[in-house]
């Protein structure tokens, strides 16, 4: 029952969040074994959209923990118990319900035995070990729940009664805005904990382990000191991604800008950057201001027509135009009936949920949750009704093609509809640049000076403040 329902979870989640976020990506799943017990260690920004994220990326069957507080619901707390889901009890929340902190703790006793199980049967655990969610810019202080389930589990190994090769896997979740639809999350696997290993070189401190899986989480995740910091870090790695990739790497129209795990590894190093440069010269400090000026001049000069960088560096030549006519045209007349199709048949759910997720907004949390929760259920309904309704009117055959059409029309709508805006707009781009191939060449000048100076600065402030680092370590990436 357990494994039936969680493919069904996996499905469903997968689903909800293609159709709120546009892209998800992973990155390290090579470090993931196949065969070990896994301990994974996630950071918890976006509430129940990080338990899906990770479902639906994680190559192996998953038992999830929660926590108990969400089991109080009678139809959530069903479901979560009949998909194997593991309420843990959170230190704030002992003793809320009336029970005593004896039977609280006995329940978390229970809850211990249940996950050491499934790490003695080589399954994956996920478990947050901030203990809580929320709009925070930085990691949380990390708990020892995740420590102690860790080292718990492994006493007794030489015995033969404790878990064998269990890995503590780090993964960090990071959303491009976690609140929007139709952006970008990325889920980063980071360096396993060996934690015979560990143990062996450290013994069973789990205040000690537990710095340990901060540090290695930190490694894959986004921490600024304040929210203007996190705002302002995050807009300059999205520019000078897209600023600093080469001439030659013009990405094609049907490719989203910059890689998302490109703007993330860029977003640290500026941080680091904008740390270092409070103590550099004031020399270095006036050419960071007067590159920062520049680059902002150029963004609103290229939206007050209607231009991405990515399109700046397009071929103009004729052939070039013809061909990207000969490729993009048909693409755009097949998307139109599938487009039209898509948005009649998911007109109301769509709108509805999205109604569901604007309302009583607490936390940045709340829009994708509320959104693909209420999604799902309202996707369901109508679907069934509207497959009622035409089997009435033309017979199983063509009500059950009708029912397979849905998820296919709005994934396919999706990807459609945001290539046509891009393909619209690049074609505006090249018919502007073939008219005033002057406002081209401005540009263009304008970009090759903010690549340049932004590299001689960040190997300014290597030499000033890292003199021991070498070049290749310091310098941006393309």
């Amino acid at each position: 029952m357990h494994a039936m329902l969680y493919r069904v979870l996996r499905s469903v989640a997968g689903i909800a969040l293609r159709w709120f976020y546009s892209r998800i990506d992973v990155e390290g799943l090579e470090r993931v074994p196949r065969n070990r017990p896994l301990l994974l260690a996630v950071n918890h920004p976006n509430a129940l959209v990080d338990a899906l994220v990770v479902v639906w990326t994680f190559p192996r069957h998953v038992v999830l923990t929660a926590k108990a507080t969400l089991f109080e619901n009678p139809i959530a707390g069903g479901f979560f118990r009949a998909a194997g889901v593991v309420p843990l009890i959170r230190q704030q929340d002992m003793s809320v319900s009336g029970s005593s902190r004896e039977g609280d703790a006995r329940r978390n006793e229970r809850a211990f035995d249940a996950l050491h199980d499934a790490l003695t049967a080589n399954r994956a655990v996920l478990i947050f070990p901030e203990g809580i969610t929320g709009d925070h810019v930085s990691l949380a202080p990390l708990r020892t729940g995740a420590a102690r389930l860790a080292l718990q589990a492994c006493d007794g190994r030489e015995a033969g009664k404790g878990v064998q090769g269990l890995l503590i896997v780090p993964i960090g979740l990071v959303f491009e805005r976690k609140d929007a639809p139709r952006t970008r999350v990325l889920a980063e696997i980071g360096d396993p904990i060996d934690v015979d290993q560990w143990m062996a070189e450290n013994g069973s401190d789990a205040r000690a382990l537990t710095a340990e899986i901060d540090q290695r989480l930190r490694a894959v995740t986004l921490n600024f000191e304040t929210a203007d910091d996190a705002a302002r870090v995050t807009a300059l790695a999205s520019l000078f991604a897209r600023v600093l990739r080469s001439a030659s790497d013009v990405p094609p129209v049907w490719v989203p800008h910059a890689p998302l795990s490109q703007q993330v590894a860029l977003a640290r190093r500026l941080e680091g950057a904008r740390i270092r440069l409070e103590t550099a010269s004031v020399g270095i400090r006036n050419r960071v201001d007067e590159l920062l000026r520049r680059l902002a001049a150029l963004r609103d000069t290229l939206a007050e027509h209607r231009l991405a960088f990515e399109d700046l560096e397009i071929a103009l030549d004729v052939p070039a135009g013809a061909g990207f006519v000969r490729r993009e045209l048909p693409v755009v007349l097949a998307s139109a009936p599938i487009a039209l199709w898509s948005w009649l048949n998911h007109l109301l759910p769509f709108n509805l949920a999205r109604l569901a997720g604007r309302h009583s907004i607490e936390s940045a949390a709340d829009p994708a949750m509320r959104t693909i929760v209420s999604g799902v259920g309202l996707v369901l309904l109508f679907y069934v009704a509207q497959a009622a309704l035409v089997l009435r009117l033309a017979g199983p055959l063509i009500a059950g093609l009708y029912l397979l059409s849905l998820p296919l029309a709005a994934d396919a709508n999706f990807y459609l509809r945001a290539r046509l805006r891009r393909v619209i707009g690049r074609a505006r781009c090249y018919l502007l640049f073939r008219r005033r191939p002057e406002l081209r060449e401005q540009l263009q000048r304008e970009l090759d000076w903010i690549r340049v100076e932004a590299r001689a600065i960040d190997g300014l402030l290597a030499r000033e403040l890292d003199g021991s680092l070498t070049s290749s370590e310091t310098t941006l990436p393309l």
